[in-house]
Formats: C-alpha cells, structure tokens, sequence
C-alpha cells in the first residue's frame, strides 16, 4: 500500500480492518491515527527483526552457554554484524579525547552554542582532510557542515533535496539505512545492479534507464554490504547522467579509508559531478569511533546552505566536545594510515580463506571490511541463517534481505573484528554445519 493510500485507510478509519495493523497494534489503535505518515511509512517488519536479532545478541551475551562443539563455557558472542572496525593497535583514541576533555578550550566551548555550519577549526580540519585525500577544494565556511555522523547528514541530504513521489537511485545491494530513508521520504525507488563480479563494470543501459528523471542517486563507494568499488569511468558515467537529467548525487564516502585494489577516487573530483554533489563522511570507520557522532558532508554552497538550515531546524547542531576534538582526530589519521590499510589487508586475506574454509564461498570485496556469502541451502533466508547462528554458535551476523532483492539469502560478515576473533566465529560455524 502507497504512503497516501496507507494514510488515508488510517484516518478515515479503514485501517481497523486490515488485520495485520489488529494484530501488530491490539488494543492500541487508538495511537495509529495520531502518527504521521513518515511513521506509518517506517519499514516496520525490518525494524522488528533486527532489534529481535539485536536484543537475542545482548540476552546471548549476557547468558553462560555450554558450546554444543567444544563443550567448554562460552561466554562471549562474536559479534560480526556491526560495521565497526577495532583498530586497537592501530590507533588509539584515549590521549587525544583525555587531553580535550581537560582543555579550557572544550570548557569554555560548551558555555555557548556551536555555529551553525560548525566549529571553525573543525570545519577547517575537514576541508584539510578532504584536500589531501582527493584534491576537492572546499570552503570550510561556506561549504563544509559538520553532522552527528553520516547518517544524519544522508537523512537531511534526502530530506532537504526529495519530496514524496519522486525517484531515487539505488544500487543493489545497498546500505540498509538508504531504502528505509526512502520509504519514510514517500520516495520511488530505481535499483541499479552493483559493478559485475566478473568485469567490475556497471551496465550502463540500466543506470541510464534508472536515471532518467531521478531526483537523486546515492552513491557508496566503497559499498555496504558487498565491498564493490565503483569503476572510475562508471562514476563518469553517472556524473555525465546526473548532470543529463538534473539529479543531486549524494556519495557515502564512509569507506574511503578502506581501498584495496586502487586508492579512493571521489566522484567529486569530476568536473560534470562537483557542483551537484553532496560528500558525506565521518570518524566512524576510518577512526573506529562510531560513538563520537562526528561526521559532516561537502559540497557546492548552494546545497550546503539549505542542509544547513535544515538542521538548525531538525538538530540545532552537533556537540561542542565532538567538534572540538575533531581537529586533533583528523590530524591523527596520517600517522596510522598505512597500518590501518597493512592490517585490514592482511585481515581481508585472511577474512577469505576463513569463510572458504568454513564453506563459504566468499568473493574478494574491493574495499570497506565485510565479505558477502550465500548461506547454506537448508536455510530459507539470511534472518533464519542469522538467527540460527547466534543461537547456535553464538555468533552475530547481518542478514542480507534488508540490503536489497539481492541480498535474499545471503548474509555480510564483517572483518573488523580481530583476526583470532573472526577465525574463532567461523571454526564454531564450520564446526555445526558439518
């Protein structure tokens, strides 16, 4: 049912008969004619699963459980299902955030509001960063805001430049928090098929097909769930398509930390994409601090402004703390760059012949820290193979179904976890599928 069909059964009092609204509300129906459409919108069945997995991971934690393998008490779920690299030993965090939290300058910055586009030296640090890692220019004061994270800065991105009915560009499979902006957007969504496994190559008759007439496209390159790195002249392509058909591109960049085959090309840096472009990225997964809420995005003034105000309406701005010790964290990242890339190199490698190992038959990813699997045939879908998982193994992964119609039957691990922990979750799978 469409957003404004759903909207109108709701409150003209249709709804009552619809027997899985009965079932999901009861008694409290009462409630289901005062949410908005955003919420009646929500992909609720989604929802309702991953926190069931969720909630099963921190019950299963928090249980003693005798391993029907090795016999022994195992009390540790590994949990491969989080998007969250461990870079101990790589790059500690603690002296710079211990530093900033004594600082007069953080006591002094949480007695006032922070500007609306953000701190200046923090807008200043991302613009640097930017710069050195692609060579975009950027004016810190004009066209730089900072975020609580990406995901706020890709939830306004869509907010601020789609309304209800239009079109927007996914590849599939995608980042699960994309289709379900969508769906609460009232959003059409065009998917596009990622790079082919065999070529790495998008199909450039579909993307074109997909574009015509889209509002926007979201680009995450690297990807989530599948790893893929978007062809340099694949991105030509869709900046040339985007600027045909008048489309905002909005280009997760998350990843970019996290390239194995070439170093990161931001779309941004093609001429036909940097005006219409929104780059939104955070320390998340290139510092292992998904807690912190720092991110921001970048682009064209024009597009900035308006996210801008958008935010000062929807999440006045971002914490002061955040922002002041995001200079230091971004002028960090240089010193351990390239022990981060040697170390998730190694842990990809590593990664493959793990899941291999263990039955799997796991694709090289191009980039970001997940490998993307068939599960076995006795299971019906990537919930069931998740579910049985945690209970039996105890280990967590993410279902595939959420990611797109081609995530059905198949699940995402991730390798940000420790070597020795990531071996030890596939030895309990291998262990229980025999």
């Amino acid at each position: 049912m469409s957003r404004m069909l759903k909207k109108m059964a709701v409150r003209s009092g249709l709804a009552r008969l619809d027997a899985e609204v009965r079932r999901r509300l009861g008694s409290d129906y009462f409630y289901l004619r005062m949410y908005s459409g955003d919420v009646l919108s929500a992909p609720v069945s989604d929802l309702e699963l991953l926190e069931n997995l969720e909630r099963a991971v921190k019950t299963a934690a928090a249980g003693d459980v005798t391993g029907e393998v090795t016999g022994e008490v195992t009390r540790e779920v590994i949990d491969l299902s989080q998007g969250i690299p461990d870079l101990s030993g790589i790059f500690d965090a603690s002296p710079i955030l211990e530093s900033m939290t004594r600082s007069a300058a953080l006591a002094s910055s949480l007695r006032a509001y922070p500007a609306g586009f953000g701190h200046p030296e923090a807008l200043r640090s991302v613009a640097g960063k930017i710069k050195s890692d692609t060579g975009v220019s950027y004016d810190p004061e004009k066209e730089i805001l900072i975020c609580n994270g990406a995901s706020q800065a890709l939830a306004h991105a869509l907010e601020c430049f789609t309304d209800a009915g239009e079109t927007i560009v996914l590849f599939d499979p995608c980042y699960l928090f994309y289709p379900w902006l969508a769906r609460t957007r009232g959003l059409r969504v065009r998917r596009v098929r990622g790079p082919n496994p065999q070529n790495g190559r998008l199909n450039q008759k579909e993307l074109d097909r997909a574009m015509r007439g889209a509002k926007a496209i979201i680009v995450n390159s690297p990807g989530n769930p599948d790893g893929r790195v978007i062809h340099p002249d694949d991105l030509a392509l869709v900046a040339a398509l985007a600027a045909r058909n008048n489309c905002v591109i909005i280009s997760d960049e998350v990843y970019s930390a996290f390239c194995w085959k070439r170093p990161h090309e931001s779309i941004a840096t093609i001429p036909a994409a940097r005006d219409r472009t929104i780059v939104v990225s955070s320390v998340s997964k290139s510092h292992g601090l998904p807690g912190l809420r720092a991110g921001w995005c970048a682009g064209p003034a024009q597009l900035i402004r308006p996210l801008a105000m958008l935010m000062s309406i929807r999440v006045p701005c971002v914490s002061a703390a955040t922002q002041v010790m995001m200079p230091a964290l971004l002028d960090a990242e240089s010193a351990f760059a390239a022990r981060r890339h040697t170390e998730f190199l190694a842990r990809r490698k590593n990664a493959i012949h793990a899941a291999n190992a263990a039955g799997f038959h796991a694709p090289n990813p191009d980039g970001a820290f997940y490998i993307w699997t068939e599960i076995p045939d006795r299971f019906r879908s990537g919930y069931e193979f998740a579910r049985w998982c945690l209970e039996t193994c105890r280990v967590a992964v993410m279902p595939g179904e959420p990611s797109g119609p081609s995530g059905q039957g198949k699940v995402r691990w991730s390798f940000g976890v420790s070597p020795e922990k990531f071996n030890a979750a596939m030895s309990r799978v291998r262990a229980t599928t025999r």
